[in-house]
């Protein structure tokens, strides 16, 4: 008896999928969504990788397509065939339609490893190329215009490392003058350099100016520049430098000044990102890299490399935030276009079953049994009423056997005559 009863559901699936693939073929999409839902619902079909490929082709399609979805059912497809190529195909048409150009392109490389040579998949995987040079070429634009932007910033950084070279050279010789062996002992002991525990950090005007001025947005994401250290700072000697320009900076020791609370919070969001092992390493590696790019850049001239490679850290740090924010904003963009299409997709399936309430409602119901019970007495009345007209009109043919017919003759009629 289960095995009749899975037999029917089996049938019943597969002629949902047939009908599902008329209407495909038809472009009746929404039909053949209709359809291959059905199919997959009854959970009866050998081939439910393929019914998810239909409907996730139907998604795509519709006049009012729902790529979210579209996607789902080519990640499900995938799920339940790894090795079908034509489920990497949908998932990458789908991930394309998503302005996920990178994603598609490794999916419909996987397609081609499955089945090499497809001209579908190859042109797939041709059109991901080309979006995803497209979004490239916009976010170089982009770059180059924020570049443009920061050419006043760069010459700001050239003079605020002329001044740090300066105070550099100021702190080398007040090294030589300590005597105090013991206090250095115990800095080296803690992690603590010299150069930094005696560092003239200047007044708290000064640090109010430099954490928020202009530029100030994008000097700070370079925390070593934000704390005045290097980035060869111990643990140790962020901690120390962290309390001192803390103390400095803090709103309640600047009332009344606007500039307090957004220095205060660049200097901890600095000490925090240079706590953090990780992010730490990051900052290190960018600021390392970008002195020796404006190394290779250099003319020679000291000055000028310094000023090189102040405007280079600050460039990169720049263009680091810009494409993190231009990722996050496509992330954004892109959640909100699928929620988008999901609702408008959830509010069309609110109206049709509100339709249909509508249309299933008892007395709309009724008058609509009412009307074709009429119809059919009308038709049945009007029936009996022409087979009445045509028995009155009817009229017997009769037969007259003395009477010839037309053109007949009687050939014995001569002898009665003759006798």
């Amino acid at each position: 008896m289960a095995s009749s009863s899975e037999e029917l559901a089996a049938d019943a699936a597969c002629a949902a999928k047939a009908r599902g693939n008329a209407h495909f073929k038809a472009k009746e999409y929404a039909e053949a969504i209709a359809a291959y839902t059905e199919a997959i619902d009854l959970e009866a079909s050998p081939e439910m990788h393929v019914l998810y490929s239909n409907r996730s082709g139907a998604y795509l399609a519709a006049e009012n397509s729902s790529i979210s979805k579209a996607l789902k059912d080519a990640e499900k497809c995938v799920e339940l065939a790894p090795e079908w190529a034509k489920g990497y195909g949908r998932l990458g048409a789908a991930q394309h339609a998503l302005g996920r150009f990178a994603e598609a392109q490794a999916t419909y490389w996987k397609a081609l490893s499955l089945e090499p040579g497809r001209e579908a998949y190859e042109a797939g995987l041709a059109a991901a190329k080309e979006g995803e040079a497209r979004a490239t070429k916009r976010r170089i634009a982009e770059e180059e215009e924020k570049a443009r932007q920061e050419a006043a910033a760069a010459a700001a950084a050239r003079e605020a490392q002329r001044a740090q070279e300066e105070n550099d050279a100021a702190l080398g010789e007040f090294f030589a003058a300590i005597g105090d062996d013991e206090r250095r002992r115990k800095r080296a002991k803690s992690g603590i350099q010299d150069k930094y525990a005696t560092q003239d950090l200047g007044t708290a005007a000064a640090h109010l100016e430099r954490l928020t001025h202009k530029h100030a947005e994008f000097k700070n994401l370079n925390p070593f520049w934000v704390l005045r250290l290097d980035t060869d700072a111990s643990p140790d000697d962020v901690k120390m430098r962290y309390r001192k320009l803390s103390a400095l900076c803090h709103p309640d020791k600047n009332a009344g000044d606007d500039r307090a609370r957004p220095a205060f919070e660049a200097v901890k969001t600095a000490y925090q990102t240079l706590l953090d092992e990780k992010k730490r390493d990051r900052a290190i590696l960018v600021v390392q890299g970008a002195r020796e790019r404006a190394k290779l850049k250099a003319s020679g001239n000291d000055d000028d490399l310094a000023a090189a490679m102040d405007r280079e850290i600050m460039k990169t740090f720049a263009q680091n935030e810009m494409k993190r924010r231009d990722v996050e904003e496509h992330k954004r963009a892109a959640a909100a276009r699928e929620r988008m299409q999901e609702a408008e997709a959830k509010k069309k399936e609110e109206e049709e079953t509100e339709l249909e309430s509508r249309w299933n409602q008892d007395d709309r119901r009724a008058q609509r049994i009412d009307f074709w019970q009429q119809f059919q007495d009308d038709a049945h009345r009007a029936g009996a009423q022409k087979r009445l007209r045509t028995a009155k009109n009817f009229k017997p043919q009769t037969h007259n056997p003395t009477k010839t017919k037309h053109g007949e003759v009687k050939l014995e009629t001569w002898r009665k005559d003759w006798k």
